[in-house]
C-alpha cells in the first residue's frame, strides 16, 4: 500500500499540471515563407527610380543654388580677407603767414647793383638782338600742342568711362532701360581692387554701374562709398573681373599739389569730360586757387581756370607734368563765372578720397567756420582759432551749447589756432567718448572763455 501511495505522488509530483487539469504546452515548427521572385524585383525597381528621382532634384536643386552660395562664399571669404588700406602720400599746404607775423616789418634785401655797372652796353645789344631773332612759326605751335596732346593722352590711361544703368516701366508695364555717361578716375589700387572716384549724384537710382577702361574692355563696379559734402564717391573693381591685359594697360593717377603759390597763371588741361563729352580735351590757364569753399566740419580750396566748359563736366584736371591738381566739380561754381571750368583742390581732398576708397566715416560734428581774421585780434583783442560761422542743426555741436561767432582754442585736449587745426583734431576723435571743447564767446567788451562737452557720431552718408 505504501508502495502504490508513493507510486501516484511521484505521478503527480511530475504531470501536476495534468493532474490539476492545468497548462498544456504545445510545440510549433516555423517554416520560411516561399520567395516571390517578383516581388522582390519590383522592389529592387522601385528603390532604383527613387534613388535617380532624387539624385536628379538633388542635381537641380545645387544647379539652381550654386550661384548664390557661390556668391556667399565669396563675399564671406571677402570679408574675412585683411585688405590693404589705401594711403595717400600727406601734401601739407604751404604754410600761410601768420597774420601777426605781417606787423614785423622784413628788412629790405640789399641788392648789389654793380654787376649791372659792369656789363657793357655791346653785350647789351647782343642779347637785345638774340630776342628779336626768336620767332614761332606755325610748327612750332603745332610741335606745342603735339607736347600737350601726349601728356593728356598718356593721363587719360587713369580715366574710366562711368555708365549708371537704370530701369523704368512704362503704362504697358515694359521694362525700358536708360544709360548715360559720366567720367571717372582711378585714384588707387590695393594690390587687388582699383578705387574709381566719380559723381554719386548721376549714379543714383542705377540697377548696375560699368565701367570702360582706357583699352575700352568693359566690367561692373561695386559701389563703395559717398561723401555728401563734395558729391564725389568711390567705386571698386576687382582684379578679377578683368584681365591682366587690362590691367597692364590702365594707370592709376598721381596725385599732385594744389596749393603750390605758382598754380595760378600757370598753363592747366582738362581731360575725361570737361565739354560734356567722354574724352574731350581743353587747355587753358589757372586763374585763381585760393577761393575757399566751407562745408560742414572741412573746407575745400576752389581752382578756378579759363577754360570753356560744360555745366554737365566731369574729369580732372593736370598740370604739365600729368599730376592730378584738382577733380571737376560743378556743384561749386560761382554763378556769375557761367560756363568756366572749377575743380576743388586735390591737396584737400586727399583725405577724403583716403577715406572714401577704406569706407571709413568721418566724426559728426557739425559746424562750419574759418580761421579768426586778421582785424578781430588786432582790434578786439579775440584769441586765435577756429570761428564758428554756423552751426547745423540737431548736431553734436548744437547739443553742446556751442554757437555761431565762438572760437574754438581747443579740441579734445588739441591745441586750435586754424580752422584746418581743428578739423585734423576731429578726425582722430573716438565717437564713444565725450570730447572737451575749450571756446571763447564776446561778452560785451571781451571774451570770455566757456568749456563744453559733446558726444560726436558717425557722419551719415
Amino acid at each position: 500500500m505504501a508502495e502504490t501511495e508513493n507510486k501516484e505522488k511521484v505521478e503527480n509530483t511530475e504531470k501536476p499540471e495534468e493532474a490539476s487539469g492545468g497548462y498544456v504546452f504545445t510545440k510549433e515548427e516555423i517554416k520560411k515563407r516561399p520567395l516571390n521572385r517578383h516581388k522582390v524585383a519590383r522592389n529592387t525597381m522601385l528603390a532604383a527610380l527613387s534613388a535617380i528621382v532624387f539624385g536628379l532634384v538633388a542635381c537641380l536643386t545645387f544647379l539652381l543654388l550654386a550661384p548664390f552660395l557661390m556668391k556667399q562664399l565669396n563675399q564671406t571669404t571677402t570679408s574675412t580677407e585683411v585688405k590693404t588700406l589705401v594711403s595717400f602720400p600727406e601734401d601739407k599746404p604751404e604754410d600761410e603767414m601768420d597774420p601777426s607775423d605781417m606787423l614785423i616789418s622784413a628788412p629790405e634785401p640789399e641788392i648789389d647793383y654793380s654787376r649791372f655797372e659792369a656789363m657793357e652796353e655791346q653785350q647789351i645789344q647782343q642779347i637785345q638782338q638774340i630776342l628779336s631773332d626768336i620767332h614761332f612759326s606755325v610748327s612750332d605751335y603745332q610741335e606745342l600742342y603735339r607736347s600737350l596732346s601726349t601728356i593728356a593722352f598718356d593721363a587719360q590711361k587713369a580715366m574710366v568711362r562711368v555708365t549708371p544703368v537704370k530701369k523704368s516701366t512704362d503704362w504697358f508695364d515694359n521694362i525700358n532701360t536708360s544709360t548715360s555717361e559720366l567720367s571717372g578716375v582711378i585714384v588707387a589700387n590695393n594690390g587687388s581692387e582699383f578705387f574709381i572716384v566719380t559723381y554719386s549724384d548721376r549714379l543714383k537710382g542705377a540697377e548696375s554701374i560699368l565701367v570702360t577702361f582706357a583699352n575700352n574692355v568693359q566690367t561692373e563696379a561695386d559701389f563703395i562709398k559717398s561723401d555728401k559734402n563734395t558729391g564725389l564717391c568711390t567705386l571698386g573693381v576687382p582684379y578679377d573681373r578683368i584681365n591682366e591685359a587690362t590691367i597692364q594697360s590702365i594707370a592709376v593717377a598721381n596725385l599732385g599739389s594744389s596749393t603750390n603759390s605758382s598754380l595760378s597763371g600757370s598753363p592747366i588741361i582738362a581731360i575725361g569730360s570737361p565739354s560734356g563729352i567722354y574724352g574731350s580735351v581743353n587747355y587753358g590757364m589757372v586763374t585763381a586757387h585760393n577761393q575757399r569753399i566751407n562745408v560742414t566740419d572741412n573746407y575745400y580750396t576752389l581752382v578756378s581756370t579759363d577754360i570753356y566748359g560744360s555745366k554737365n563736366a566731369t574729369g580732372i584736371l593736370i598740370n604739365l607734368r600729368g599730376d592730378v591738381v584738382g577733380i571737376i566739380n560743378t556743384k561749386f561754381t560761382p554763378s556769375d563765372m557761367g560756363n568756366l571750368v572749377c575743380a576743388l583742390g586735390i591737396t584737400e581732398l586727399k583725405k577724403t578720397l583716403e577715406n572714401l576708397s577704406n569706407s571709413v566715416s568721418y566724426p559728426y560734428f557739425g559746424i562750419t567756420g574759418v580761421d579768426v581774421p586778421f582785424e578781430a585780434f588786432t582790434l578786439y583783442d579775440a584769441p586765435k582759432g577756429a570761428l564758428v560761422t554756423s552751426v547745423q542743426m540737431d548736431s553734436p555741436a548744437m547739443a553742446a551749447g556751442l554757437q555761431s561767432g565762438d572760437i574754438i582754442t581747443s579740441f579734445a585736449g588739441e591745441p586750435v589756432t586754424r580752422f584746418l587745426e581743428f578739423v585734423n583734431a576731429m578726425r582722430n576723435v573716438d565717437t564713444t567718448q565725450p570730447v572737451e571743447i575749450i571756446a571763447y564767446r564776446a561778452a560785451q567788451d571781451t571774451y570770455k572763455e566757456i568749456t563744453l562737452e559733446a558726444i560726436l557720431v558717425t557722419e551719415e552718408e
